[in-house]
């Protein structure tokens, strides 16, 4: 009983030590006031094919945007940091100047994606979706991109970057009348490799619809289109 005690409480302060909060100690790193964050959409998720790590992705203000906190617009600067859950320390990071604006498209979610991008045999991105909508009712609008980042030894590259992977936008009366296309995409890996990185296969899926009013009614009538591309790897990045 003693035993099973024990396992069950080195269980839960592994779990516990796995899932602490390190963005004080990595803002330290950087040398970043919380202040200067939009922690709105700070997020961090702890690497499941490599759990001794996790990525943070820490959206920071435009030196010329820290007072727009609540409003519309603002710049934010991506911070992609990869650390050591044991310690708190950067293995490695990604920095882009003024990555995100949220304007007449406003930002409405950041999220890390750890899909299973096995780009060659050693290697494993890990993406970030950035979502935007629209805020026009007659012409509704919302859009996600997906980067992926690698880690090379010491340092953390991108190798795609914003792809359009969902698109929906459309025109309409606000009452029926209109004309609507969603377009989804997903990606599989082909076992061709370009450069030493296999190829991605992109399946898109688009589906268009019209309404038209119909005596007191309202006819949606769709048509669905599926095509297949290929993102391909230069020596730099996909394309």
């Amino acid at each position: 009983m003693k035993k099973i005690l024990l396992a069950l409480m080195l269980c839960f302060q592994f779990s516990f030590s796995q899932n602490t909060d390190h963005l004080n100690t990595v803002l330290k790193q950087l040398n970043i006031k919380k202040s200067e964050v939009h922690q709105e959409f700070f997020t961090q998720k702890i690497l499941p094919y490599d759990k001794g790590k996790s990525v943070l992705v820490i959206p920071k203000y435009d030196i010329n945007e820290q007072d727009n906190e609540g409003h519309d617009y603002f710049v934010l600067d991506a911070y992609i940091v990869v650390i050591d859950n044991a310690t708190g320390k950067i293995i490695c990071k990604f920095i882009e100047p003024n990555a995100w604006t949220s304007d007449a498209l406003m930002l409405s979610s950041i999220s890390i994606d750890t899909g299973l991008y096995h780009l060659n045999k050693t290697t494993r991105a890990f993406g970030v979706r950035v979502s935007y909508n629209g805020s026009s009712r007659p012409n509704p609008f919302s859009e996600t991109h997906l980067s992926l980042y690698i880690i090379n030894k010491n340092s953390l590259k991108p190798v795609l970057n914003n792809y359009s992977i969902s698109r929906s936008g459309g025109e309409w009366d606000t009452n029926c009348a209109g004309e609507f296309e969603d377009r989804n995409s997903t990606f599989d890996i082909d076992k061709t490799q370009t450069n030493n990185y296999n190829n991605i296969i992109v399946k898109t899926t688009t589906i268009k619809s019209i309404s038209t009013p119909t005596n007191d009614d309202c006819v949606s009538k769709e048509t669905t289109k599926k095509s297949t591309s290929k993102l391909i790897f230069n020596g730099k990045d996909y394309k």
